[in-house]
């Protein structure tokens, strides 16, 4: 059951990440509150896959669910409702950003090679969303929507490899 709900949680990252990166990259119509449900909705089928990871016990799937529930939860909260406190939004990303760090050097630790790569490439993503959000220059939206674009490219890879019995190292 938990490698079930951890492969869908995986699949949902890829394509919440390339929905990211394609409206940070500016590519397509960039409505705001579209966006914001798009997150929400996201963030509420991996808060249900987390139910499963978490009655399952898998801790490190569910503390990793978690930390893409709270970015997709308050980015589509602030950009459905647009008067929320930005500045609190932005923190949490920033601080998000060492979560993936901390857990890329675990999983690194353990050889676990494309899990660490994903989770590696979080850490800039989140931060540059910040350093945009804190600075107000898009460009450091722009680049975090390239990785953004590559990162859900990886976690497809990892959820299709998985879904076909075939996982990668």
């Amino acid at each position: 059951m938990a490698h079930v709900a951890l492969n869908t949680l995986i699949w949902e990252a890829a394509i919440m990440l390339w929905i990211i990166g394609f409206v940070e990259m500016g590519i397509g119509k960039n409505d705001p509150k579209d966006f914001g449900w798009i997150l929400l909705t996201g963030g509420l089928m991996e808060t249900l896959a987390m139910a499963f990871l978490i009655a399952s016990k898998d801790m490190f799937g569910a503390t990793a669910a978690a930390a893409f529930i709270l970015l997709l939860w308050i980015l589509g909260a602030a950009f459905v409702s647009g008067d929320t406190n930005r500045q609190a939004q932005t923190h949490a990303v920033w601080f998000t950003g060492f979560y993936f760090l901390f857990a890329a050097v675990f999983l690194g630790m353990h050889h676990i090679i494309w899990l660490t790569i994903a989770f590696a490439l979080l850490v800039p993503l989140c931060w540059l969303l910040s350093l945009g959000a804190y600075t107000g220059k898009h460009f450091f939206g722009k680049i975090a929507g390239f990785i953004s674009l590559i990162e859900g490219i990886i976690f497809f890879a990892l959820a299709f490899t998985n879904a076909i019995g075939k996982p990668l190292p």
